[in-house]
């Protein structure tokens, strides 16, 4: 059945980047020179927490925010609470 492939085609792939990635170097983040919000969600089945944290310590200046109740499909689960932290970064940084 076609579907059935596409299907493990896709369970495939996102298990490869679960198991590889990030792959991003100290060096590369300590690299970025822009305002950075990483925005985490509580129940995350994709991102672990540590790698969250991990981006938060390495980026200069950036942002750690928590979306409590909500899995890595947050804009879709709850999109006003997505948005709002969006938003309140966005107003940061540009004033």
């Amino acid at each position: 059945m076609p579907g059935v492939d596409i299907v493990k085609e896709f369970s495939d792939a996102v298990g490869e980047m679960m198991k590889t990635q990030p792959n991003y170097s100290a060096r590369d983040m300590a690299d970025i020179d822009v305002p950075v919000a990483i925005v985490q969600s509580a129940h995350d089945e994709f991102i672990k927490l540590e790698h969250a944290e991990y981006l938060a310590r390495s980026i200069r200046g950036s942002q750690l925010i928590i979306l409590p109740g909500v899995s890595h499909f947050a804009p879709l689960q709850r999109p006003e609470q997505f948005n709002s932290v969006v938003r309140a970064f966005l107003d940061k940084v540009l004033g």
